[in-house]
């Protein structure tokens, strides 16, 4: 089955680049969907679940931080995931027997020098990511194939961020979780910030990285969109260690994980190609 995780960027049905996204959209034919940064007008009819409308900005009433999307119904719907979390951006839900939990992690300066102007930088993201760490390991101890999906705001290896933040995302991630796009790159050779998680019970391909501008130039996000392939499988008997954080990575371990999705057929998102409606 095949996954879409993209920040629209606030993109609308009234722009070109609104129309380019929702044509794109279509043609990926993705049976489950991570919107972030999304205008509601922006998702296809089908089965959506949302994050709340207050994410701490002014809001008309159609953006939301997260919209989840399915071909499938949604059952156990939470908007809410911890108490210690800022609002607006989470929502987690159950289609086709996995769980989906989408995130809109704040970025360095959510509220330091915008809106409410009352935080220090990372102190939104670092609060996220306390409460995400309860809510997984609340997750995980059902055992429900688990996906966390969505726009992080972390490099993954840490690249930039302080020491204490990347610590602080990694600890949010249950140990045995795998984080399927840690050291992948999108065309322009920058680290993704948008990242598939998945829970031992679950194999991930990334089969796609779609990139920010379409041929005839027009800019579409200031993020790539990520396709995946998921299906779920036994427990995996190898532990993820790959997201340790440390000051200085071993300078083979992208290498090294590029080789094992290789081995494991994943397909080489530099070398995938899409086609974009005119």
């Amino acid at each position: 089955m095949k996954y879409l995780n993209w920040n629209l960027a606030w993109k609308t049905p009234a722009t070109k680049a609104g129309r380019l996204i929702q044509a794109l959209v279509a043609e990926l034919d993705a049976d489950t969907v991570c919107y972030t940064e999304v205008v509601r007008t922006m998702v296809p009819e089908g089965h959506s679940i949302e994050s709340h409308t207050d994410y701490g900005y002014p809001n008309d009433g159609g953006r939301r931080k997260v919209i989840l999307w399915s071909k499938q119904p949604w059952t156990e719907v939470d908007m809410i995931g911890d108490d210690e979390m800022p609002s607006g951006r989470f929502v987690s839900g159950i289609t086709a027997g996995v769980r989906f939990v989408g995130v809109c992690i704040p970025w360095r300066d959510a509220h330091v020098k915008t809106g409410r102007r009352d935080r220090t930088p990372w102190e939104d993201h670092l609060a996220y990511c306390r409460g995400l760490k309860r809510v997984l390991a609340r997750y995980s101890a059902d055992r429900t194939p688990t996906c966390v999906v969505g726009d992080f705001n972390q490099r993954i290896p840490r690249i930039g961020q302080p020491m204490y933040v990347a610590k602080a995302l990694a600890d949010a991630i249950p140990a045995d979780f795998m984080i399927a796009t840690e050291g992948l790159k999108d065309s322009e050779g920058g680290n993704l910030i948008d990242h598939f998680v998945v829970s031992p019970n679950l194999s991930i391909a990334i089969t796609q990285i779609v990139p920010r501008f379409s041929p005839d130039g027009t800019r579409l996000s200031d993020h790539v969109g990520v396709v995946a392939s998921l299906k779920k499988t036994e427990n995996r008997t190898r532990r993820c260690t790959a997201r340790l954080p440390a000051s200085r990575r071993n300078a083979g371990r992208v290498a090294t994980l590029a080789s094992s999705y290789k081995q494991s057929g994943i397909v080489n998102p530099e070398s995938s190609e899409i086609k974009y409606a005119p």
